[in-house]
């Protein structure tokens, strides 16, 4: 498990690498007018709704994903390229990724999340879709979870758009 591991963190981070890559080809990225309002959104909402107080709900839910993650079988050498849980609905999951990074905790924020998948050349009907997707699949599938969960740590600094 530790070496497929080990391949799924290799993984991504050369696709967070190539997507900053592409992104910036085709002319896309974050202005420093977009990382501002990204900053002040952070700003006022630091936490999650209702705090970072664990209910014994969540709790229950964090032994069962514990769990699972100990019982999932990941791909030894990374996900294939033609992996069917990857194809992307809405959005790519290295996509979703960058956009959660930019917006946090503030999903109702409509203005943001417009302006941060404009950056990365969506729709907000696009990110609903991928979201719609992407989060029961990350609640119930850990490899892909845990690539997801290595995606969003890679992301670092928000690409920039270029000059």
């Amino acid at each position: 498990m530790a070496r497929a591991v080990q391949a799924i963190m290799a993984q991504a981070g050369a696709w967070v690498a190539q997507y900053r890559t592409d992104l910036t080809a085709a002319g896309l990225g974050f202005t420093p007018d977009d990382l501002a309002a990204i900053a002040a959104s952070a700003t006022a909402h630091p936490l999650p709704p209702g705090g970072a107080t664990a209910t014994p709900e969540a709790m229950a839910e964090m032994q069962q994903v514990q769990k699972a993650a100990l019982e999932t079988v990941y791909p030894e050498h990374g996900f294939a390229p033609d992996d069917p849980r990857l194809t992307p609905v809405g959005m790519p999951l290295v996509a979703y990724a960058v956009a959660a990074k930019a917006i946090g905790w503030a999903n109702d924020d409509t203005a943001l999340v417009d302006r941060v998948v404009k950056a990365l050349g969506y729709t907000h009907d696009d990110y609903v879709k991928a979201g719609e997707h992407w989060t029961p699949m990350l609640r119930s599938d850990m490899a892909v979870a845990t690539l997801y969960g290595q995606l969003f740590s890679n992301v670092g600094d928000l690409p920039l758009k270029p000059a």
